[in-house]
């Protein structure tokens, strides 16, 4: 391992060789011993590479470890940039490096070797409700985390409502076939206490010798008793980086249009940027790359940077000079790693009050709602205000007062929540074991209250199409309720409202068709929307400051008709459809299977977790996985599903057909073969649950429940992940012998058993809530799903490269 580290350390280095750190060498000896852990490390101190190198190590030492990393962040921008930053690197180590964010869907199933994503994407893809691809697709990327290796990064930023407790429960459920491994930099002791007990794990932290390397950078603290003003940051920036962090976006936007005007009047030629969230993709992306490159670690430019929570933690920078509005501890001391963050530098933090004419601004972190002394986010920033005015001006950062401000501030309290989280715990699992067997999982109370809203900005909605993906601005929906409260329009300008409008879906089950904008008449119908649209009149958009709501309307020459853009063609943005070549019953098993063993090698730790949480051999969870293949298509041996398939292909294609099918020849870009398709004559009936409920019986009496059921979840799962009713199914003359030639190199013969009624398998499903038969239905279903889909895509490729989608899913 000592070599490997020399070797990966030196390729990354960007002049000298670099020497790991001793803690960076003891969390990669204790997962490697299949040890979960809690990491408490200071900021800058190597965090993202001690997470990925024991996977890095095991991969080429061909180790049993994990098939992939879910590399998980709380921000966007930490993922991108951490994505961005370590993609060569990862590469130089034939590591296929993935991004899935909600604006960069790149890896929606997780089948990247190091998949880069937020908090919400794992949690959102944990209970059922994965936000990269349909819920119908849900059992794809949940059976990703069988045999992963999870790391949460800045594990503080999770609410205790509703995303830790989630988290909590993921580890709890899925601890015998997932390794953890958590970080934090500002965590108080009693947290990192009770995760280590939870995750029957250990913690690790620097030794110090460590600290004392990483004490060579120097940083001096100020507390300001006054609110930061443009005239504040154009006196205290002396040349080198400044880095300006404030808690609103209006702040962050009104600073700049100040801070700009002292600038050209006292003639000082300084690059001035912004970043928040409320800016269209391209820009954002504009200015995080010119942040990673200007705030970079050998830069000698001079520049200064107004921004918001968006580069609070995680984002490897570097200021000479950091003013920040008060925030919690915890955050202000990510705020700081931004500053001097590499060994050698010096830097100042200035720490500005929010305290303004007897008014306290400390929107977002405390709510105006109930009274503040029992409000224990407005006693964190009592208390971090108080323990900031007791320091000596100029006082020196060490790591030891780091440690003793968080425990300060946040330890009695977060004591109290993490105690309340455990306690409770109970009811978070069974919200989620409710959540999976009905497929009703609320995102608000398991993840992250969904309080934003998409804006899109144009002129003209009937020029506005969804499909040709419009760029759209993010903020929160009461935000912008109380902006709209606020226009003071009168009940007939409400009712004449031509300039905020909703969408409204056809009914129709035509995903092709187009989206139609309604205006609304009352402020409080954006509430029930995830998307609005605005006149420009109202939103003027600004290339470096972003979006800027408007009170008094604008005329469009004024707002300079700066509207959404749209990143797809008219014609690129007709919507993919699926297509299939004939083919029969048997040729379809026999590929798929034969894609799920070329796959097999994906799988290797899941398999291998499985096997021994089970008491079998590897090769036994290989069988049951080939096993589920090849019967995933049984109920297509109906009379009434070959009836309709060969029916399409006699009368419809104009063409013999005495086989047994598993497709017909169908082009998805033709209307008319679509059109033709819906009709009553032509489409077959369900197969998936029919299949599951005709092996039912067989299934029960040939393996234990546990394994029986998961086999039978993935067959009647393998199109839509909450599939649980049947219709009646009779199976046609052949159909016993194309089963056991499907089963060939098996040792099984199951007898299909007809059934005459419809079936809804609650019972079936309600096994879910054991964790042994849901990590072994997940690994089957992704397996299954996966194989299925690589077979119709390969397929496709060799039809005149037609594409296959995601429609293929649902």
């Amino acid at each position: 391992m000592q070599d490997f580290f020399a070797e990966l350390f030196s390729a990354k280095a960007a002049s000298s060789p670099i020497e790991p750190y001793p803690y960076q060498k003891k969390v990669a000896e204790l997962l490697m011993q299949s040890r979960n852990l809690v990491l408490t490390a200071p900021t800058g101190a190597g965090k993202t590479w001690a997470a990925l190198s024991p996977f890095l190590y095991a991969r080429k030492q061909k180790r049993d470890f994990a098939d992939r990393v879910i590399y998980c962040l709380p921000l966007r921008t930490l993922a991108s940039s951490l994505y961005e930053s370590t993609k060569d690197a990862l590469k130089g180590q034939q590591v296929t490096s993935t991004l899935q964010m909600g604006n960069q869907p790149n890896d929606p199933l997780f089948q990247g070797d190091v998949i880069f994503t937020t908090i919400d994407q794992l949690l959102s893809a944990y209970i059922g409700l994965p936000f990269g691809t349909s819920k119908a697709a849900a059992n794809i990327p949940a059976g990703a985390l069988i045999g992963a290796y999870v790391v949460i990064d800045e594990f503080h930023l999770l609410s205790y409502t509703e995303a830790l407790p989630t988290f909590l429960d993921m580890m709890k459920r899925l601890h015998p076939y997932t390794r953890f491994l958590l970080m934090t930099a500002t965590s108080p002791e009693p947290v990192v206490s009770a995760l280590v007990k939870h995750l029957d794990g250990m913690s690790v932290k620097l030794q110090t010798e460590e600290l004392e390397k990483l004490s060579t950078r120097t940083r001096s603290l100020y507390w300001r008793d006054k609110r930061m003003s443009g005239h504040d940051i154009a006196n205290r920036h002396q040349g080198g980086r400044t880095l300006v962090i404030v808690n609103e976006v209006k702040r962050a936007q009104s600073l700049y249009f100040e801070l700009t005007s002292i600038l050209e009047n006292e003639g000082r030629a300084i690059e001035v940027r912004v970043l928040h969230s409320r800016m269209f993709p391209k820009h954002r992306e504009t200015v995080e790359s010119w942040v990673w490159k200007t705030f970079s670690q050998e830069s000698k430019e001079e520049a200064i940077l107004i921004a918001t929570q968006v580069v609070e933690a995680g984002l490897d920078i570097s200021a000479t000079l950091l003013l920040t509005d008060l925030c919690p501890a915890n955050a202000l001391l990510q705020r700081i790693g931004r500053c001097a963050r590499f060994a050698g530098q010096e830097g100042t933090v200035e720490v500005y009050s929010l305290r303004e004419g007897g008014v306290e601004h400390f929107l977002p972190y405390v709510s105006r709602q109930g009274k503040k002394e029992e409000n224990d986010d407005y006693q964190v920033m009592l208390r971090t205000e108080r323990a900031l005015k007791e320091l000596e001006p100029g006082t020196i950062l060490t790591h030891e007062l780091e440690k003793q401000l968080i425990e300060t501030v946040h330890g009695e309290i977060d004591r109290k929540r993490i105690e309340l989280v455990m306690h409770d715990l109970f009811l978070r699992e069974d919200q989620i074991s409710r959540a999976l067997i009905r497929g009703d999982a609320d995102m608000g109370e398991l993840v992250r209250p969904i309080d934003n809203v998409s804006m899109i900005i144009h002129h003209s909605p009937d020029e506005v199409d969804l499909h040709r993906k419009p760029e759209m601005v993010s903020m929160g929906r009461r935000g912008l309720y109380f902006f709209l409260s606020g226009l003071e329009w009168t009940k007939e300008e409400w009712e004449n409202n031509r300039l905020i409008f909703v969408p409204r879906f056809p009914d129709a089950q035509d995903i092709s068709a187009r989206v139609t904008w309604e205006p609304i008449q009352s402020p409080k119908e954006v509430l029930a929307h995830m998307t609005v649209l605005l006149s420009p009149k109202l939103a003027k958009y600004h290339a470096v400051v972003g979006l800027q709501l408007q009170k008094a309307s604008l005329n469009c020459a004024e707002a300079d008709e700066r509207v959404s853009e749209f990143l797809e063609s008219g014609e690129k943005a007709s919507i993919q459809r699926f297509s299939y070549q004939r083919e029969t019953y048997l040729e379809h098993v026999q590929d798929v299977r034969a894609r799920n063993r070329e796959q097999s090698g994906k799988y290797l730790q899941a398999t291998n977790f499985l096997s021994r949480r089970f008491r079998m051999t590897p090769e036994q969870i290989e069988e049951i996985a080939d096993l589920a293949t090849a019967l995933h298509d049984v109920g297509k041996l109906g009379v009434e599903v070959q009836r309709k398939m060969r029916r399409w292909q006699t009368e419809y294609k104009q063409k013999e057909e005495l086989e047994l099918l598993a497709h017909t020849d169908f082009d998805g870009t033709n209307p008319e073969e679509r059109d033709a398709y819906r009709t009553g004559n032509y489409r077959p009936p369900h197969h998936a649950v029919e299949g599951a409920v005709a092996l039912q019986e067989w299934c029960g009496k040939t393996f234990d429940r546990k394994i029986a059921v998961p086999i039978l979840l993935a067959i009647m799962r393998h199109h839509n992940a909450y599939s649980k009713e049947s219709e009646a199914i009779v199976f046609c003359k052949g159909a016993r012998e194309h089963v056991r030639k499907s089963l060939q190199g098996l040792p099984y013969e199951p007898f299909l058993k007809p059934q005459s009624i419809r079936h809804r398998l609650d019972e079936l499903v309600s096994w879910l809530r054991n964790n042994d038969v849901l990590a072994l239905y997940w690994y089957l279903s992704r397996r299954l799903r996966l194989a299925d889909r690589a077979s119709q895509q390969v397929k496709n490729e060799k039809n005149n490269g037609k594409e296959e989608t995601d429609v293929m899913l649902s």
